[in-house]
């Protein structure tokens, strides 16, 4: 395995693990509903042993997870992945290009299974399909599996979104604010005032390495299709209903899958309360606790990734 190093860390991402994976991209556009077209990709690995299909979180893209897919690639896993509606170059639904918007959470999910049952089952030629899932994404693949049972056969959740953290404002009290605000054309808004991208910091961010958060950031500030920062108040309201749901443990218990669910000791964005619940609760779930780190273990130093990372291959090839 060629690790990506801390030192020089850009220059690599350009020179090494970029050409790499331009070499072995397809990309296309999925329409499930039509009109509606969801941007994916396609990474092709040399006498594949299985597939990894990624499932990314609020306000990404599939290309923060270059270095997640160079490992992949390196590891003998093919690899797709895709944008999700209201993020990158997928369809967005509102006209505020830093706001994510969403009418129902569940067209998450049923974008998801439809690139899975229209092109990445019949690309695959039998093989398994393994998920792996960050935040906002780990929702939506509990709720994949609980809806569709038996497509795929393992999953790891990283930092998964079971439970947002708002602080010391009530969950009832955030629920109420974003249902009222996202009555008619309201739903499309911010629940904040937004007109341009932050200016973003490392210390403020929910990385673990500054190089990674620092290769990223320039890339959103290159490209207004990565420049999402926001939630409308439509998102607000299902991402709050979808981790009630996906929390629920009558459909937890359908989930019969092996789960390794990693979660990030020091997260501000999710609670890890509900992490607890949901891995106590699944039928085959190993919680894998991570002291002191942030919200985005995935970008974290060369050798956390090193263990992260093992961990994960060890769990896909069992």
């Amino acid at each position: 395995m060629n690790w990506i190093a801390d030192e020089h860390y850009a220059e690599q991402m350009r020179t090494i693990v970029e050409p790499y994976l331009s070499a072995r991209r397809e990309t296309g556009f999925d329409e499930r509903v039509p009109g509606e077209p969801i941007y994916f990709e396609h990474y092709r690995a040399e006498r594949p042993k299985a597939v990894v299909v990624i499932s990314h979180g609020f306000t990404e893209s599939i290309q923060k997870h270059a270095e997640n897919i160079y490992y992949l690639l390196q590891a003998g896993y093919e690899v797709w992945g895709l944008d999700h509606r209201g993020h990158g170059r997928s369809f967005r639904g509102n006209d505020n290009p830093h706001v994510v918007y969403v009418k129902r959470f569940k067209d998450y999910v049923f974008d998801l299974q439809h690139l899975t049952e229209t092109r990445i089952i019949p690309a695959s030629h039998g093989l398994p399909l393994y998920l792996y899932c960050h935040s906002m994404g780990g929702n939506i693949g509990v709720r994949l599996l609980e809806l569709f049972p038996g497509v795929y056969q393992k999953a790891v959740l990283s930092s998964p979104m079971l439970g947002l953290s708002f602080g010391n404002i009530p969950l009832a009290a955030a629920l109420a604010y974003a249902a009222a605000r996202s009555i008619g054309p309201g739903g499309k808004q911010p629940m904040s005032p937004v007109s341009a991208m932050p200016e973003e910091s490392y210390e403020d961010s929910a990385a673990n390495s500054e190089p990674r958060f620092r290769w990223y950031y320039e890339k959103k500030l290159a490209d207004p299709q990565l420049q999402t920062c926001a939630a409308s108040a439509s998102w607000g309201r299902e991402a709050i209903l979808a981790c009630g749901l996906a929390s629920q443990r009558s459909k937890i218990a359908r989930i019969q899958v092996p789960i390794l669910l990693f979660q990030a000791g020091n997260d501000s964005f999710v609670k890890n309360e509900a992490q607890d619940e949901f891995a106590a609760a699944a039928p085959n779930c190993r919680l894998q606790k991570m002291p002191g780190l942030r919200h985005e273990l995935y970008f974290s130093d060369t050798e956390t990734l090193k263990q992260y990372w093992g961990q994960i291959f060890a769990f896909y090839e069992q």
